[in-house]
C-alpha cells in the first residue's frame, strides 16, 4: 500500500489530474447514470411487455371461443334427426324430398348461419347419391376438396379440423373453413360433411382486438410456414427469426430487441395449428421513458456540479505550487538569481522547480565566462584558417610539377600529376558528404587511371553512361570502395589481364550501377556471410574478421540512408568467373525522361 502511494505521489501532474477527474467525476456519472438508464428502462419495458402479453392472451381467448362457436354449428346438424333421416335416403319419392327440405332442413342452415356475422357460407357435402343435392347447401361429395377429406381421415369421429382458404400471396388475410363429418345415429356410416367457411373479418376482428391502436405488425406461421404478414415489418429476415426464436424460447411469450426497439407478442391457436406473432414499435413507449432520462439527467448534473467542486479544491493545491513558482520568476533579472525552494515529492512541479533552479545557475556561469568563450571561438578561427592552408600547398606543390613535366615535354608525367591532383583535390575536398553523380564517376575514372599507370596492359577499363544522370546526386565515395575491391581482391590476385566494366542505366525508377571484374570470383561460403551482412541478418564484426574490411558495409548503409525505399547492394559472383557488385538506387524519373515517355 506505502509503494502505491509513493508511486501515485510520483506521478506527473497531468496523469494525475487526469487520473483524478476520471475516478472523482466521470467514471461515478457515467456507472451511476448507467445504472439508473438501465433500471427505468427495464422496468417500463417490462411493465409494457406483460401488460402487451395479457392483452394477447385475453384476445386469443376471445378468439378461441369463436372458434367454438363455429364448431357448435356441427352439433346442430349432428342432433337433428330430421337432417340425419334426409341425409339417409329414408325420403323415396320427390315430393317427400322437397317437402322435409324445405320444412326441416333449410331452417336448420339458415338458423346456423345467423348465429355468427363473420360466416360467409354453409355447406353439406352428401356420401348418398339418392340424396336429392341442393345447389349451394348440399351438393355430391366428389365435389369437394381432397385437402380436407384427407386431413378429416387422420382425425377422431367427433373431431374436425380448421383450414385457411387463401392463394400463394401472404400479405392477404386468410378466410378460415371448418371441416367435419356427420354420421347416421350409431356413428356407423358418415353421411356428409359439413362446411363452415368463415370471411376474413373473422380474423381481422381479433386482430383489431390485439391492436387496438392498429399500429401493429402481425405475422401468422404454420408449421414454419408463413400465412400472412402485414405491412411495416422493417426488420430484416435474420433479425425476425432471432425474435421469433426468443418468443418461442421464452416463459413469458415475449421478446424485445432493444437496439431496434421492437417488441414480439406471440400466441399459439392449437385449433389452427398456427402461431400468432404481434410486432410493436416501442416509440410511444419512450415518451415515458424520456421524461425519466430528463429527471435522471438532472440528479446527475447536480452530481457532476458537487463532483467537479471537489474535484476543483484538490487540483487547485497543485496549482498554487505552479503559481508561487511562476511569481518568483517574474520578479528575477540580472542583477537579481535566486533559488526557489523546491519540496519534497517527486512530480513535475518539483522536476520544474530544480530544472529552474539549475538554469539560475547556469545563467550566473554563463555570465562570467563569456570573455573566455570569446577567446576561444577567435582561437577556433585561427586553427580553422590554418588547417585550410595545407591542402591549398599540396594543389600548388602539384601544379609547379606538372609545369616543370610540360617544359621537359614529358607528357606522362604531365598526365600524372593531373589526375592525381584532381584524384587528390576530390578526396580532400570533404566540406560536403554528398556530390553529383557524375562527379562521383569522374573520381572513379581518374582513381582507374592512377593504377593504369601502375599496372599497364594488365588494367583495362570501360565506363558507358546510357542514362541521363545530370540531376542526380549520391554520397561521397560510394563507388570507389567497390572499385578498389575489383582491383585488390580480383584482378589483383590474377595473372591474367583484368578488366574492370563500369555500366550506368535506368530501369523504371531504379538507376542502376553495375562494375563487373573478371577476377577469381568469391568462394560461395564468402559470398554468403558478406550478403548476410549487408542485409543485417550478420554482425558485420565478421567482414573485418575475415580481413575484407566495412568498405563493403559502408556503402550498403550509406546508399540505403541517402535514398531509401528498395534501395540495396546486390553482389554475385562465382569462383574462376568474377565478380559483379550492382546498386540498385531508388531514384525516380528526371523531368527529361518522363517527358521522353509521354
Amino acid at each position: 500500500m506505502r509503494r502505491k502511494a509513493v508511486a501515485m505521489k510520483n506521478l506527473r501532474i497531468v496523469q494525475k489530474m487526469a487520473l483524478g477527474y476520471l475516478l472523482l467525476v466521470l467514471l461515478p456519472i457515467i456507472v451511476f447514470g448507467g445504472y439508473l438508464y438501465n433500471q427505468f428502462y427495464m422496468d417500463v419495458m417490462s411493465e409494457y411487455s406483460e401488460g402487451k402479453q395479457k392483452l394477447v392472451i385475453q384476445a386469443g381467448e376471445g378468439f378461441r371461443s369463436n372458434l367454438k362457436q363455429v364448431e357448435s354449428i356441427h352439433a346442430l346438424f349432428l342432433n337433428n334427426q330430421q337432417m340425419i333421416d334426409y341425409l339417409s335416403g329414408n325420403y323415396h319419392l320427390e315430393l317427400q324430398h322437397v317437402y322435409n327440405y324445405l320444412k326441416d332442413i333449410r331452417p336448420l342452415f339458415i338458423y346456423a348461419q345467423s348465429r355468427k356475422n363473420e360466416i360467409s357460407s354453409i355447406k353439406l357435402y352428401k356420401t348418398l347419391p339418392e340424396v336429392y343435392s341442393v345447389d349451394g347447401e348440399l351438393e355430391d361429395l366428389d365435389q369437394m376438396d381432397e385437402e380436407p377429406l384427407a386431413l378429416l381421415n387422420e382425425v377422431k369421429v367427433d373431431e374436425g379440423v380448421w383450414l385457411r382458404r387463401s392463394g400463394a400471396e401472404t400479405a392477404v388475410l386468410p378466410k378460415l373453413s371448418y371441416y367435419q363429418r356427420i354420421y347416421n345415429n350409431s356413428y356407423t356410416k358418415p353421411l356428409a360433411v359439413l362446411e363452415i367457411i368463415t370471411d376474413d373479418s373473422f380474423l381481422r376482428n381479433f386482430l383489431k382486438s390485439v391492436d387496438v391502436n392498429q399500429n401493429m405488425q402481425v405475422l401468422m406461421v404454420q408449421g414454419g410456414e408463413t400465412l400472412y404478414h402485414s405491412e411495416g415489418i422493417e426488420l430484416d429476415d435474420e433479425q425476425t427469426a432471432g425474435l421469433l426464436a426468443m418468443a418461442e424460447g421464452s416463459d413469458q411469450g415475449y421478446a424485445y430487441l432493444r437496439k431496434e426497439r421492437t417488441l414480439v407478442n406471440s400466441l399459439s391457436i392449437p385449433e389452427l395449428s398456427t402461431t400468432f406473432y404481434f410486432f410493436s414499435q416501442m416509440d410511444e413507449v419512450f415518451v415515458d421513458i424520456r421524461i425519466k432520462v430528463l429527471i435522471l439527467a438532472l440528479i446527475l448534473l447536480a452530481s457532476l456540479v458537487v463532483l467537479t467542486g471537489i474535484y476543483y479544491a484538490a487540483a487547485s493545491s497543485l496549482v498554487r505550487r505552479i503559481l508561487g513558482l511562476a511569481k518568483h520568476m517574474r520578479q528575477v533579472d540580472e542583477s537579481k538569481l535566486t533559488y526557489y525552494e523546491v519540496g519534497k515529492s517527486n512530480d513535475e512541479i518539483d522536476f520544474l522547480t530544480r530544472s529552474y533552479n539549475s538554469l539560475v545557475h547556469r545563467i550566473d556561469e554563463l555570465l562570467n565566462t563569456v570573455h573566455k568563450a570569446e577567446l576561444m571561438k577567435k582561437e577556433a578561427d585561427y586553427l580553422v584558417l590554418q588547417a585550410q592552408i595545407k591542402p591549398h600547398f599540396l594543389y600548388n606543390t602539384l601544379e609547379s610539377i606538372r609545369m616543370l613535366a610540360e617544359i621537359n615535354n614529358d607528357q606522362e608525367v604531365v598526365n600524372a600529376t593531373y589526375t592525381f591532383g584532381r584524384l587528390l583535390r576530390y578526396t580532400l575536398n570533404s566540406g560536403d558528404n554528398e556530390t553529383k553523380l557524375q562527379h562521383e564517376i569522374d573520381n572513379v575514372r581518374n582513381y582507374l587511371d592512377m593504377h593504369k599507370l601502375r599496372m599497364l596492359d594488365r588494367l583495362h577499363f570501360s565506363i558507358q553512361i546510357l542514362t541521363n544522370i545530370d540531376d542526380i546526386r549520391c554520397p561521397r565515395f560510394i563507388l570507389q570502395p567497390l572499385v578498389e575491391n575489383c582491383i585488390q581482391h580480383g584482378i589483383g590476385r590474377s595473372r591474367k589481364c583484368g578488366e574492370i566494366d563500369i555500366v550506368v542505366k535506368r530501369e523504371c525508377t531504379e538507376l542502376l550501377i553495375v562494375i563487373t571484374d573478371n577476377g577469381p570470383g568469391i568462394s560461395e561460403e564468402h559470398l554468403g556471410l558478406i550478403q548476410g551482412v549487408l542485409d543485417n541478418e550478420l554482425d558485420r564484426q565478421a567482414l573485418q574478421n575475415e580481413n575484407s574490411g566495412y568498405g563493403l558495409y559502408n556503402v550498403s548503409e550509406r546508399i540505403r540512408t541517402f535514398y531509401g525505399g528498395q534501395t540495396h547492394l546486390l553482389i554475385e559472383s562465382r569462383e574462376g568467373e568474377g565478380t559483379t557488385f550492382t546498386l540498385k538506387l531508388t531514384v525516380g524519373m528526371t523531368k527529361a525522361e518522363s517527358d521522353d515517355r509521354r
